[in-house]
């Protein structure tokens, strides 16, 4: 009565259960990226700063400005300020224009500066990618267990409500006995309500992994079995959270730069025209011009120079330090994961030569069930332990998915 029983549970697989609709795991690392509001922030960012070199540009050109002043200042008897400060009035109407000179290292060193933001907003914002693709993957693998679980546990109540009929008709032939069907009977009921937990189970983890990506649906989708392979070897001169610790180093530099910058003499031209008079009847007659250059020299800033690259170099010695703990840490875990990959493979052949053993003896069981020999909850206990052991073989395969999405993560980040 059980010919067929096995070899179909045995080979079963998500397909089995015909949905309309199915996602994969690149729709919803698709989705998670394009929908994240920090990406998103990120991209605003990389353009604002596109700007900022163009800020820098025009800030290279003269700036021309129009300066006007009507000052009345009168004066009379004992009252009024002193006329030949004031000339009881000032009236100013000119248009200037200014420039800096000899700043190229200024302009290049705030060019830099530009520079090296975008690179931090780009690698953080790769480092953000890396991070939500590992969550949503994580997720993912979480829900598709727990789904190949539901087939699982679905596609077997299917087969025991089968045999249940069976030996139901058997009882009522005399070959088997009531206990024997309602044993039976007991454990389809059971797989009944797993069944029912599993499900629900299956569409919160769905509904979870939709939120992490940014979507608002609650519709059964099946998921199809996902395909992670490792991304290469271990080079830690790629990971985007070394590469910022060599970006940060650049970025504490070019802040010092631009403190000694800051402290080198500086000469601006500027030049001026209209009209400057303490008359303004006769404002006309007193058109000109003016032209000159400035010089400034910082002398004493009361040590803040020093103290600022003081900073800096607390700055830098935090950075050197952490690189130097991430570098070390990376690696052990590279290899920590090596070992748990290598001990899931292991432990991976071991289950599945379990499962051939459990097999051989389903398979002795159901003859001696058909032969009288045993009692059906003994048979019951095999196939239960079965269905346990090919349960495991299905964790590990998650597991192992999971130790390579942690090693994909390291070797991206």
């Amino acid at each position: 009565m059980f010919r067929r029983f096995f070899l179909i549970f045995f080979l079963f697989c998500p397909t089995l259960l015909a949905f309309n609709q199915t996602r994969n795991l690149e729709f919803y690392l698709d989705e998670g990226i394009h929908n994240s509001p920090l990406l998103n922030d990120y991209r605003n960012q990389i353009k604002s700063a596109s700007s900022d070199s163009l800020l820098i540009r025009a800030a290279k050109k003269p700036l021309v400005e129009v300066k006007s002043q009507l000052l009345y200042a009168p004066a009379y008897r004992n009252f009024g300020y002193d006329e030949i400060v004031t000339d009881q009035g000032n009236y100013t109407a000119v248009m200037g224009v200014s420039q800096p000179l000899f700043n190229k290292k200024e302009i290049n060193n705030k060019y830099d500066a530009v520079d090296i933001q975008k690179r931090t907003l780009n690698n953080s914002s790769q480092i953000s990618i890396n991070e939500l693709k590992k969550v949503i993957t994580d997720q993912y693998l979480t829900s598709f267990s727990v789904y190949t679980d539901f087939i699982f546990n679905k596609n077997f109540l299917e087969l025991l409500e089968k045999e249940n009929v069976i030996v139901k008709q058997f009882v009522k032939n005399g070959i088997a006995k009531q206990t024997d069907f309602l044993s039976l009977l007991v454990e389809t009921q059971s797989e009944e309500m797993l069944v029912t937990q599993i499900k629900s189970q299956y569409r919160k983890d769905l509904m979870l992994l939709g939120q992490l990506c940014g979507l608002n649906d609650s519709t059964w989708y099946e998921l199809t079995d996902p395909k992670i392979e490792m991304k290469g070897t271990p080079d830690i001169t790629k990971s985007p959270a070394y590469i910022q610790y060599k970006i940060d180093s650049i970025r504490i530099e070019n802040e010092k730069a631009a403190i000694d910058i800051r402290y080198k003499p500086k000469i601006n031209w500027f030049a001026d025209a209209g009209f400057l008079t303490s008359n303004p009847w006769n404002f006309y007659n007193h058109f000109g011009y003016s032209a000159g250059v400035s010089l400034n020299i910082p002398v004493y800033d009361g040590k803040q120079r020093g103290l600022e690259k003081q900073k800096l170099e607390f700055n830098e010695n935090s950075r050197q330090a952490y690189m130097d703990t991430y570098y070390k840490q990376y690696f052990q875990q590279i290899q920590q994961l090596n070992l748990e990959l290598s001990s899931l493979n292991e432990m991976s052949s071991q289950v599945e030569n379990q499962l051939r053993t459990s097999e051989q003896l389903v398979n002795t069981l159901k003859e001696q069930l058909e032969a009288g020999i045993i009692q059906m909850t003994e048979y019951i206990n095999a196939i239960k332990n079965f269905k346990t052991i090919s349960r495991s073989i299905n964790l590990i395969k998650m597991q192992k998915l999971q130790v390579i999405n942690e090693m994909n993560f390291l070797l991206t980040q």
